[in-house]
């Protein structure tokens, strides 16, 4: 007789668990982080994802992405490489730095030769360390460099009519064949570009309700509870 009981109480609560209702994990998603206001568009891989609202935007990791896109217009502000894929159920955060390093793409031939991309206004004449090294044209100037030699220290951002309109450092070189993409203008966050968050839930929709027990299911119950109760009364 408790056998019996045991074992309805067992197919009662798998029934019922939230497991058997999801029936499968939950997907991974990404969370893109921008701090420069909303109504930026964002695509991963050149596929447009969605519009930032309340600084910030969530997108199903499925397929997995390599990199991502923030555009005002037709414009593109930011580029975010991606080195985390989100497991089942996980959620990876990412968030603007001032400074993105993009690896050479897997099979590109490769030499001395790196890339800074340097994000500014256009028209604006660009130097590093004193030596003009072009003018920013729809948003982006990008600028070769011999990863060999000693690094530049220091880019100078002037306007058309040659005076300084800002100074700053200059990240690492970057790897050879591989590009480091330069922002002065975004709010990077302080910390990683890169953060997971364990089992958090899926992207934002209207929470299912709970499935009741089916019809057989509840009989097959039901008919274990009747044959416990005549045990008992043997």
């Amino acid at each position: 007789m408790k056998a019996f009981a045991c074992l309805a109480c067992v197919l009662l609560l798998a029934a019922t668990s939230p497991a058997a209702a999801a029936g499968a994990e939950e997907p991974g998603r990404y969370v893109v982080h921008w701090f420069n206001g909303d109504g930026a568009e964002v695509s991963f891989d050149g596929e447009y994802k969605g519009t930032i609202a309340g600084t910030e935007l969530a997108v199903a990791a499925n397929p997995p992405a390599r990199e991502y896109t923030v555009r005002k217009g037709d414009r593109p502000v930011y580029t975010g490489f991606i080195d985390r894929t989100p497991a089942a159920g996980e959620t990876v955060h990412l968030f603007p730095q001032r400074y993105q390093v993009e690896q050479p793409a897997p099979g590109a031939e490769v030499n001395e030769t790196g890339w800074y991309r340097i994000y500014r206004n256009d028209g604006e004449g660009i130097y590093f360390d004193d030596t003009f090294v072009g003018v920013v044209e729809s948003g982006v100037l990008r600028v070769a460099v011999d990863t060999t030699l000693p690094p530049p220290q220091e880019f100078v951002c002037r306007g058309e009519d040659g005076w300084t309109m800002s100074r700053h450092h200059l990240p690492p070189l970057p790897p050879p064949g591989g590009t480091v993409h330069v922002y002065t203008s975004v709010q990077s966050a302080p910390h990683a570009s890169v953060q997971v968050t364990p089992g958090t839930s899926s992207l934002p929709t209207e929470a299912a309700p709970t499935p009741l027990p089916g019809p057989g299911t509840a009989g097959a119950i039901a008919g274990l509870l009747i044959a416990a109760g005549r045990l008992r009364k043997r």
